[in-house]
């Protein structure tokens, strides 16, 4: 049991450093892409990209988790004869469903350029991105073969080397002279670069050519019969990730997609933060569950729903008074006029990422099925509040929608949570944080005006001074408990 957990832990934490570095080079490909493009084609860019990866969500039927899967199981019996079968099977679907995918949107290209992108170079680009619909078949079956066999590094080093190759032939294709396409072709060309990268490992783990095809039609039901339960539960999340660019697409212009594709991801970085609690809660929760340990889970829960915001309010709430700052920095004038959407999301992103926290314990305790369910209910108010506000309000409607959205995968997770485990909902904290936080955006906002110096001396004036009155003013209030901090960091350095 010792190495079972010594091993999840090694993965764990293999895969968080390897996701926050692909995180980190796509943010900079972005940075990169939003300058050298402008905010018109760097929206005509993401607009196909996004209508490209949302339906290539129904081609993959869930076969690349189902395909991990199932290479773990016969794996463990050592039966590598069903898993060269089972790679088989992933292979063929995906091969047929992208081409029946490529056919379509080939033929569909003209019509979807005018009538939905409203631009006639989209043809072009949508019919060079078939290229990676294409060539990503390799990505999907690299990823299920490494994940099956448990080779964290390999699995966890995909995405990061296919960000990291993108930002370098982008880099390369604009020094050529080459503008819209160069992140097309970039990403055209990727998944095939990847191919010959991990091609040679991934073979010599299955031992492909040294065993031979059995039992196709009965390994071909179990792989897609378990794949596609998979697809319908991780539906309703994909709406919530990309309906605001798809609508905003269509209602609105493409200059307007481009600077929402540069406020929503960089509100989105935030989630890092998330995903690394995460990471740790789950397996935590799950083995306190199986010991029916009840008051522990609280506990944790506690601590957690009181700490995070008090976290995250002095970070979230820097950037929201500076976002025009921090988009002018990063991302050029261009795009300051999405400072409100980017306002907006970042207070959505403080509620999603006490959420997701929320979500990863319910599901520890045996409900994955109604976390699937509190993400539906939220992808479905999303789909309705984005038709309502959008054409009336374009990227700060699509931005009010989403946080909204995350407010109420929040409030349902905090109410299953009270059911399952008597969780009480920090009702008055959450009060006493809101007017601090409050206080917080008023210190500095007083600070910053009353400066007459650099502007980034001004920042670390500003936030420094409303940090020290945010924390004073949070310990006055009785939120910060100073012998529990230190009871929680003895255990830690044990």
């Amino acid at each position: 049991m010792a190495n079972y957990t010594k091993k999840a832990i090694k993965g764990a934490g293999i895969t968080l450093i390897m996701s926050i570095l692909a995180a980190v080079v796509a943010y900079v490909t972005r940075i990169i892409l939003a300058r050298n493009l402008g905010p018109y084609e760097y929206g005509l860019f993401s607009a196909v990209f996004t209508f490209i990866i949302f339906l290539l969500f129904f081609r993959d039927l869930g076969l690349r988790q189902s395909l991990s899967k199932h290479i773990a199981e016969f794996k463990a019996k050592q039966d590598y004869n069903q898993i060269k079968t089972a790679i088989n099977v992933v292979l063929l679907f995906q091969l047929f469903s992208s081409l029946m995918f490529v056919l379509i949107l080939y033929f569909l290209s003209d019509y979807l350029a005018i009538n939905y992108f409203k631009d006639i170079n989209a043809s072009l680009v949508l019919k060079i991105f078939l290229l990676y619909v294409l060539f990503s078949i390799f990505f999907i079956v690299l990823k299920g073969i490494f994940q099956g066999f448990q080779k964290m590094f390999f699995f966890s080093s995909v995405e990061f080397s296919k960000n990291l190759i993108i930002l370098i032939s982008v880099l390369i294709l604009f020094k050529f002279g080459f503008t819209l396409l160069a992140p097309i072709i970039a990403y055209a060309l990727v998944s095939l670069i990847l191919f010959m990268i991990y091609f040679y490992p991934a073979l010599k783990m299955s031992q492909y050519f040294k065993h031979n095809i059995i039992n196709f039609k009965i390994t071909t039901k179990k792989v897609v019969l378990f794949g596609i339960p998979l697809l319908a539960a991780s539906f309703a999340g994909k709406i919530i990730g990309y309906i605001d660019t798809l609508l905003l697409t269509y209602f609105g212009t493409l200059t307007e997609v481009g600077v929402y594709n540069v406020v929503l991801p960089t509100a989105l970085i935030l989630l890092l933060f998330g995903r690394s609690i995460s990471a740790i809660i789950f397996p935590m929760a799950s083995e306190l569950w199986a010991k029916k340990d009840l008051k522990r889970i609280n506990e944790g829960l506690r601590l957690i729903h009181k700490y995070s915001f008090i976290i995250l309010t002095p970070i979230i709430f820097s950037i929201l008074v500076y976002s025009q700052i921090i988009i002018r920095t990063f991302f050029g004038s261009e795009y300051e006029s999405g400072y409100l959407a980017m306002q907006i999301l970042l207070v959505g992103m403080a509620f999603f990422i006490v959420a997701m926290i929320n979500n990863q314990v319910i599901s520890a305790l045996g409900e994955p099925k109604y976390v699937a369910k509190i993400i539906a209910v939220a992808a479905f108010l999303n789909i309705v509040l984005n038709l309502f506000l959008i054409p009336k309000y374009s990227i700060n409607g699509a931005a009010i929608a989403t946080s909204i959205s995350y407010f109420l995968i929040l409030f349902l997770s905090m109410i299953k949570l009270k059911k399952l485990i008597r969780t009480k909902i920090p009702s008055l904290i959450w009060i006493k944080q809101f007017i601090l936080a409050v206080l917080f955006v008023i210190v500095v906002i007083m600070v910053k005006s009353n400066l007459s110096v650099n502007i980034y001396l001004e920042i670390i004036t500003s936030v420094l001074f409303a940090s020290l009155i945010y924390f004073i003013t949070t310990y006055l209030f009785g939120l910060i408990n100073i012998k529990e901090i230190k009871y929680y960091l003895r255990i830690l350095r044990k």
